[in-house]
């Protein structure tokens, strides 16, 4: 009977030891599943960031400087831009939104100062960016923060003049 005993404490034993290995792999494996949403989703969020932080700040831009002769594309250095123009009181001042290093970069000037691509601020990092005038009031923005996530978009002008 004693033999019968041993028997059943050993089995109780393997059975509480099985059923720990179990739960420890389990919480394992939801650990690592958690991590790769979370890994996901983080992905996802940085990427909404910057294609809509990107797509807002070229149409807000667009949009301070609505008149068609404000708002062109130019060459800035060898580099796509948009150029946006100004007429203050006494001088007239440019902005110009281009890609260069790497980033978004935005160059505010006066009239008669040369633009270095260098100077501009920083906004986004972007590994493409490409402008196109579709017609007299219509540009399309073609932007890619990384090799698998692009974008377009398109931006009118409210003018008529």
């Amino acid at each position: 009977m004693d033999f019968k005993q041993k028997n059943k404490h050993i089995v109780d034993i393997l059975f509480v030891i099985t059923l720990f290995c179990v739960f420890a792999v389990s919480a394992l494996m939801l650990v690592i599943i958690g991590s790769r949403v979370y890994k996901n989703t983080v992905s996802n969020m940085d990427y909404n960031y910057n294609t809509r932080t990107s797509f807002a700040y070229i149409t807000e831009k667009i949009r301070q400087f609505n008149t068609n002769e404000s708002i062109q594309i130019s060459d800035l250095d060898g580099h796509e831009a948009l150029l946006l123009s100004t007429v203050s009181e006494e001088d007239t001042y440019y902005t110009y939104i281009y890609m260069y290093d790497g980033y978004l970069k935005e160059l505010f000037i006066k009239s008669g100062t040369a633009p270095v691509p260098d100077a501009g601020q920083n906004i986004l990092p972007l590994t493409d960016f490409q402008l196109t005038q579709v017609n007299e009031h219509l540009y399309q923005f073609y932007m890619a923060t990384d090799s698998t996530n692009t974008c377009t978009l398109y931006v009118s002008t409210r003018c008529e003049n």
